[in-house]
């Protein structure tokens, strides 16, 4: 018996319907459009915000409290939106770092976690805009406040030796910082143990930051 077989044109006939695109997969043409389509859909991922809808009601009430305008809370919106790359509504550590061209350090994950009030392990937007209201209108000779509350870990209104410890480590690296925790710790122990927020603290950051 003779197999039939299904004839297939050939290849000169097909260098005559498609000189470019002959036995190559796709048309330039159709390759050209799904470059353009990629092209588009990299520009929006990169560019596109989401409009703020506001679907918090505390939310809303907190940023009324604050003074804030919704017109300054959209502004603020397409700033998180840009942190936020993948859109989902929450700062991660990574995120953070990338956006701010910072390395990963003690000192950099401290200040990330000190804007994550609630522990989840990310910054949402309510967290976000807190954490720029305190930031931000703070004086710049009053900023040792953040950096005490950061290193506070107890909140008892002071810093511990082991407090302290902790803090001069991630500010100088494990083992750094010699002198100035000698100085903190010695500081600290002449009253009483533990180093309260302001003249205490204020005059060992005079000592060993502004010099």
């Amino acid at each position: 018996k003779l197999v039939s077989t299904i004839s297939s044109p050939m290849p000169e006939i097909e260098l005559t319907k498609d000189p470019i695109g002959a036995n190559r997969g796709k048309a330039l043409s159709e390759q050209a459009g799904i470059l353009a389509r990629r092209a588009r859909k990299y520009y929006h991922s990169r560019n596109y915000t989401p409009p703020y809808r506001p679907t918090n009601a505390n939310w809303e009430i907190t940023f009324r409290a604050l003074g804030w305008k919704r017109r300054t809370v959209e502004k603020f919106w397409k700033v998180f939106c840009r942190i936020n790359t993948s859109l989902d509504g929450a700062i991660k550590l990574h995120e953070f770092l990338d956006f701010f061209d910072l390395d990963w350090t003690p000192l950099t994950e401290r200040c990330f976690t000190y804007f994550d009030t609630t522990g989840g392990g990310d910054v949402d937007f309510l967290e976000f805009m807190i954490s720029v209201w305190n930031v931000c209108t703070c004086r710049v000779d009053s900023l040792s406040n953040f950096a005490f509350d950061m290193y506070d870990l107890d909140s008892d209104g002071e810093l511990s030796v082991p407090e302290i410890e902790h803090m001069v480590w991630e500010f100088f690296g494990k083992g750094g910082g010699g002198r100035c925790l000698e100085d903190a710790t010695k500081y600290a122990e002449q009253r009483g143990g533990a180093m309260k927020l302001g003249v205490h603290f204020s005059d060992v950051q005079l000592e060993h930051v502004y010099r």
